[in-house]
């Protein structure tokens, strides 16, 4: 039989026939080639014979070659499959101009048509056949890639051009990104532009997917409102379950189940994909691979850089690189560094100043990866800071303004976040109490600049009752006036008009929502834990938690979080909806706060 079609089909004849002008026979033998019905043995032997005379195949051909990339050949027989293979390798070898539309060809098969809705259910048996489809065009597609060595200039764009719709299936978009990192075994010089393009359009879900529109999907909208009211009962069994961390943490808080939130659900799958990429090639056999950690940290601080920083309000790509710090301390300290001099730098756009400075309190506040020894390193680089700021600060400055001073105040309100979550363990240590007085917070709490005015409620209460206890600054008086006060700012030059100027506050690691990748993150993630007496301190004055304004005017802001119900430090990027209504009286207090020198001295 395969004689017979050899005999029938001698492609140099028809070639010369079609030459010539006859195109009956060379029709017909495109006809067969793309008839589904073509046996797998007769189609092996066709292949076979164009393989053999690949180098006819010029631009007057290009039909026979459309033909070709049409065929469904990757779930074909062995036989065929593997005579496509060495066919195709050799028509990009000889004919280079081909060589787009075959990696084109290549790129289309990562996204399966066999799902058309995600109420489709993916069976087993369906993954695995796509599985082996995948392997025999991964095969051919690294062979191209190290045969013609402008293939991998042509296949990136290709990557981001054919990359799936957002609204296209969760199945599709998971078999894509998985195909593409798998692509990154085999093109180590692409990792970098692949990472970044799924970081891309993880983003893109990401700010899809706010937080809380996640929590209203998952149904956690009774308890949110329940919860508004911190409960000190509640608290300190959270802190006992945070102190023994057994596992049960993993067990309460991560699950497989699919999320509810259409966008929230695609980006968790992405996520689990990614974090698992990382988790591969960061660890080999148990044990963290420096070498190649440190290359991955050094493409994924490119991407952070260009992608993720300057993206406001993304909820949980960022805590790629939240994780990626975990793997060793000097990563974590690297990162640090990094976003400190972006902090530092004066000609950074003030926006990803601040930005950068969210990163470094949330990083420090969350991570349980760092150390106090970290933490306070950290502390007293930001304190000698903000003081070196206040230094330099013209003596006529008597009005809080965030967009002049902007960095001062989220680093102000950085180092009262981290102070917060992390006071427990640092008075814990030894010369705990003469560090934190080494800081000189009474200094910054009582400057011309006033960070109390403009930092967020929440954290001015809780860094307030802290100090307090420690008496280590004492803020009440300080936080009373600015109730009271209100800034005249002038208004298209026709007057002055009154305005309470706030933080646009951003922390990009407030808990982490998504179901199956975040047993990435739990395990490694803090909740804020308050000691008794702080507990004792706030629960005294429970309405500072509610909003001062008519419900008809404000909407409460929560204090919980979906699957952190007691963590009552979620800032996020919220609005602050706790600062008391201001009192409009014409005047306003122009005389310089002093310094508080004793505990009944608090009143300043």
């Amino acid at each position: 039989m395969s004689a017979e079609i050899s005999e029938k089909f001698d492609l140099k004849t028809l070639f010369h026939q079609y030459r010539r002008g006859s195109h009956k026979d060379y029709d017909l033998f495109l006809n067969i080639l793309s008839d589904l019905q073509t046996k797998s043995e007769d189609l092996r032997v066709y292949l076979r014979t164009i393989k053999d005379n690949v180098t006819e195949l010029s631009r007057e051909f290009e039909d026979l070659v459309a033909v070709l990339l049409k065929l469904d050949w990757a779930s074909r027989d062995v036989c065929v499959v593997r005579e496509y293979q060495s066919l195709l390798l050799g028509l990009v070898c000889a004919h280079t101009y081909y060589l787009r539309a075959s990696l084109r060809m290549l790129v289309k098969y990562f996204s399966p048509p066999i799902v058309k809705s995600d109420t489709e259910e993916v069976s087993d048996e369906i993954r695995q056949r796509q599985e082996a489809v995948f392997l025999n065009v991964h095969m051919v597609l690294k062979a191209i890639l190290d045969s013609v060595p402008m293939s991998s200039t042509i296949l990136m764009p290709l990557l981001h051009d054919l990359f799936p719709y957002i609204g296209k299936p969760v199945f599709v978009q998971e078999c894509f990104v998985r195909n593409l990192l798998q692509i990154t075994t085999y093109l180590p010089n692409g990792r970098q532009k692949i990472l970044e393009l799924i970081t891309d359009r993880m983003l893109k879900l990401d700010v899809r997917a706010p937080r809380q529109n996640i929590q209203e999907s998952e149904g956690d909208e009774e308890d949110m409102e329940e919860d508004i009211v911190f409960d000190i009962d509640i608290e300190q069994d959270l802190t006992r379950d945070l102190d023994n961390r057994d596992g049960s943490i993993y067990d309460k808080k991560c699950s497989d189940k699919p999320m509810t939130h259409r966008e929230a659900n695609i980006l968790d799958v992405c996520m689990q994909l990614t974090l698992t990429y990382i988790s591969n090639v960061c660890y080999s056999k148990g044990e963290c691979d420096w070498e190649a950690t440190k290359k991955l940290y050094r493409e994924m601080l490119l991407v952070f850089d260009r992608l993720i920083l300057p993206t406001h309000a993304s909820c949980h790509v960022q805590f790629i690189l939240f994780y990626l710090c975990s793997t060793k301390t000097p990563i974590c300290e690297g990162f640090i560094d990094y976003l400190w001099k972006k902090v530092q730098n004066p000609n950074t756009e003030s926006v990803f100043r601040q930005a950068a400075v969210g990163y470094i309190g949330s990083l420090l506040a969350r991570a349980m990866f760092v150390p106090v020894s970290t933490v306070t390193a950290c502390l007293d680089l930001m304190c000698q800071w903000v003081h070196l700021y206040l230094d330099s600060t013209s003596e006529d400055v008597v009005n809080a303004d965030v967009n002049h001073h902007g960095p001062f105040y989220c680093v102000c309100q950085a180092i009262f976040y981290v102070f917060v979550f992390r006071s427990k363990e640092i008075f814990e240590t030894k010369k705990g109490h003469k560090w934190a007085e080494s800081l000189n917070f009474q200094r910054i709490v009582t400057s011309r600049l006033n960070p109390l005015r403009i930092c967020l409620p929440v954290i001015v209460k809780t860094f307030s009752s802290i100090t307090r206890m420690h008496q280590l600054a004492f803020c009440d008086t300080i936080i009373e006036r600015n109730k009271r006060c209100i800034l005249p700012v002038t208004s298209n030059g026709l007057g002055s008009s009154s305005v309470v100027t706030t933080l646009d506050s951003y922390f990009p690691f407030d808990p982490y929502l998504l179901n199956r990748s975040g047993r990435f993150i739990i395990p490694l993630y803090r909740e804020y834990q308050g000691c008794i007496e702080e507990d004792q301190e706030l629960s005294n004055d429970e309405d500072d938690f509610l909003p001062d304004e008519s419900p008809s005017t404000v909407e409460p802001q929560s204090v919980s979080l979906g699957k952190t119900p007691t963590d009552f430090l979620h800032y996020g990027c919220e609005k602050d909806l706790h600062r008391s209504r201001a009192r409009t009286d014409g005047s306003r207090e122009r005389r310089r706060p002093g310094p508080c020198h004793s505990a009944r001295s608090a009143q300043c």
